[in-house]
């Protein structure tokens, strides 16, 4: 019942008021009649009565029709009193009810139009208190709404002139970075051009130095002075072969060959022979049984046996021996180095760029980096185990088949 009545308009309410009225005046003039009615009835039966014990007839015509008469001048006055009463509430009822009707649409046009504009309610225009006291509520929320209105447009303004002055200031280093940017790779591009020359260039005085180095053993002999030269020619000749494939690495393709892995490691070992001697060190190569063909570049395979070697050399404890392996089964072959040096402390961070964790050991820390890159690309297994007596390093390369891919 309350939310059908809470559905209702004032027209409607208005509407209902007055046939409730009206229905109300109809039975209280019905009530009223019915009354008057009884007591006419009631009179005719006495004077009836009285006029029969006294034998009187001859008035009895008369008295009924006078007090006929009587009864339908009372029954129009009732009727004429309750229209005239109808009428009466009902003008009431639409006067207060304009007012009210008013005072509510006033309200209406106040809410509808305060989003745009905060034009505030006269209370002097409302007819009744309780509509006065309710403008002065709706004055001052629409007061306030203006405020914060006003206080949120305020900070609008405020950030978008923040965003563009960040803006502005995103832009300025942003215009900055990128010719810092473009200054960086200027610097980079013309270091890597600055080292592909200094490569190109070194690579002719390096074999150079080489060939008369074999042509004086071959003349003169070798001595001692001359196997410390060879050797640092040697460790230069592995520092060059490491910066030129880190040169061309990007721009070079590099396909893979079918290689003897058992000799292609022999051989790498004589090369670094002189150098390991001077060091006072020895190779011990386990060579293996049957041939270790694998597909491999050799540019590539050459980098990871002589980082490998070279480590140990710099790494082994003085008067000792460097282990060297190769070994196969169906599947994959095995290329080993161990040797008697300190305990490797991260097993994981010795192949980063440029860490070494012998900072007064020579080199640039680049050689396991490259060795992981290679790697890593082709596939190859990495094994370190090292504890204060032994250092193992351990490739393990899938095996290939050298008689049908050199076919």
């Amino acid at each position: 019942m309350q939310r059908r009545l809470s559905r209702i308009s004032l027209r409607e309410f208005h509407f209902y008021t007055i046939v409730f009225i009206l229905l109300f005046t109809v039975i209280f003039s019905s009530l009223l009649i019915y009354d008057e009615y009884k007591g006419f009835e009631k009179t005719v039966h006495l004077e009836t009565y009285s006029n029969n014990e006294m034998n009187i007839t001859k008035p009895h015509a008369l008295s009924h029709s006078a007090i006929k008469g009587r009864l339908i001048k009372i029954v129009l006055e009732i009727s004429t009193l309750a229209l005239i009463l109808f009428g009466f509430i009902v003008g009431i009822s639409k006067i207060v009810n304009s007012m009210i009707a008013r005072d509510m649409e006033r309200f209406l046009e106040f809410f509808e139009s305060v989003r745009d504009r905060t034009e505030p309610i006269d209370p002097n225009d409302l007819y009744f208190s309780e509509f006065k006291k309710m403008a002065g509520y709706a004055n001052e929320m629409a007061s306030t709404m203006q405020e914060q209105k006003e206080s949120l447009q305020q900070l609008n303004t405020s950030l978008e002139e923040r965003v563009r002055l960040k803006t502005q200031a995103l832009q300025i280093k942003n215009d900055a970075l990128e010719a810092e940017q473009k200054f960086s790779q200027g610097l980079l591009d013309s270091h890597k051009q600055f080292i592909r020359y200094a490569i190109h260039e070194t690579h002719t005085p390096l074999s150079v130095i080489m060939a008369n180095i074999e042509l004086f053993s071959m003349n003169e002999g070798r001595n001692r002075y001359l196997a410390k030269i060879e050797a640092a020619v040697k460790n230069i000749f592995s520092i060059y072969d490491d910066l030129s494939y880190l040169v061309k690495k990007d721009q070079i393709d590099y396909p893979a060959r079918p290689v003897d892995l058992g000799e292609y490691v022999e051989k790498r070992l004589e090369f670094f022979d002189e150098v390991a001697h001077f060091s006072n060190l020895t190779f011990v190569y386990n060579r293996p049984e049957f041939s270790a063909w694998i597909m491999f570049n050799e540019t590539k395979l050459q980098r990871v046996i002589d980082n490998n070697i070279t480590n140990a050399i710099k790494y082994t404890k003085n008067g000792e021996e460097i282990r060297v392996g190769v070994e196969c089964d169906t599947s994959k072959c095995l290329f080993w180095v161990e040797s008697r040096s300190q305990k490797i402390h991260d097993s994981q961070k010795i192949f980063e760029a440029y860490y070494r964790e012998r900072k007064k050991t020579d080199g640039f820390g680049l050689g396991l980096s490259l060795v992981k890159s290679i790697c890593d690309e082709d596939g190859v297994e990495i094994r370190i185990v090292s504890d204060n007596e032994l250092t193992r390093f351990e490739y393990h390369f899938k095996k290939g088949n050298g008689e049908n891919t050199s076919a």
